[in-house]
């Protein structure tokens, strides 16, 4: 659940965040790593800026994840007003709605994004992945563009964050994978994650939200642009943007710094609701 630019994000909870083997392995190989439904959400603020840009961001993020006995859904809205140093404030308003299948096969995915008012970009599409190891194909219908290629180990948004989870479960360090999420055009990103040390669950005395008496690791994400001109993503050393997240082993996120280099943006949470588990 991660703000991809000023305006995308790749959610609290699917950060981000699958598993590029065979589909039914890479289903038995996150066994223990639940997704738990809920609603989550973030005030957004400015943490820091570089003189002459952005002077100062107000915003709110809500985030959605519903367990199906096929799938998952998600959604999130996202409204951010940006202040400049010189200029009139931007209002941006960015939607993403997407169903991935349990078993990693395939995706669907909508994004609207909206400055003042006026819509500025819509991408709609699907996508699929099959073989071992699993490869597959991208389609938008919005823009009507040619078919995009998945290399092999591509993940879709909800896969990728049961792999960094559960490469954190097993105390590694450093996480590189390729997502998929449709908010670009131009195909897949890479992504890696430096995870830190695990981070004891509260005592139940602390008064916390019993989604947020679980372990979790601080982690340090950066998403690197998609493959352009023939260049591989990992040829790009200068991520698009980075963001330090504090991620619970049931897909949470607890706060983040989502850091655009010119300025960053704080994401802090401030309401959690859990949802009804599928009766499948």
């Amino acid at each position: 659940m991660v703000m991809k630019t000023q305006t995308a994000i790749l959610l609290a909870g699917t950060l981000v965040l699958g598993i590029g083997t065979p589909l039914l392995e890479a289903e038995a190989a996150t066994k223990r790593v639940h997704l738990v439904p809920h609603e989550a959400q973030y005030a957004l603020s400015l943490a820091r800026t570089r003189p002459g840009g952005v002077v100062g961001a107000r915003g709110q993020m809500n985030y959605k994840l519903e367990s199906t006995c096929s799938g998952w859904t998600m959604e999130t809205r996202t409204t951010l007003t940006l202040s400049y140093a010189e200029g009139a404030d931007v209002d941006t308003v960015w939607e993403f709605v997407a169903f991935e299948a349990r078993d990693g096969s395939n995706y669907s995915f909508f994004i609207r994004n909206t400055h003042n008012g006026a819509v500025d970009d819509v991408l709609e599409g699907g996508a699929t992945l099959t073989g071992s190891p699993a490869t597959g194909t991208a389609r938008f219908k919005r823009p009507s563009i040619d078919p995009v290629p998945l290399p092999a180990g591509t993940l879709f948004p909800n896969a990728h964050t049961l792999a960094i989870l559960e490469a954190a479960r097993k105390g590694q360090h450093f996480v590189s994978r390729t997502l998929f999420d449709g908010g670009s055009k131009e195909g897949p990103t890479l992504v890696t994650a430096v995870i830190g040390r695990p981070m004891a669950a509260p005592p139940r005395a602390a008064g916390q939200d019993p989604l947020l008496r679980t372990p979790s690791w601080r982690m340090a994400i950066a998403f690197f642009p998609p493959e352009v001109d023939g260049a591989a993503p990992e040829d790009n050393a200068i991520p698009t943007y980075e963001v330090d997240v504090r991620y619970h082993d049931n897909g949470i996120a607890q706060d983040m710094v989502q850091d655009f280099g010119s300025f960053s943006l704080a994401s802090k949470l401030t309401g959690l609701h859990r949802l009804p588990e599928p009766d499948c």
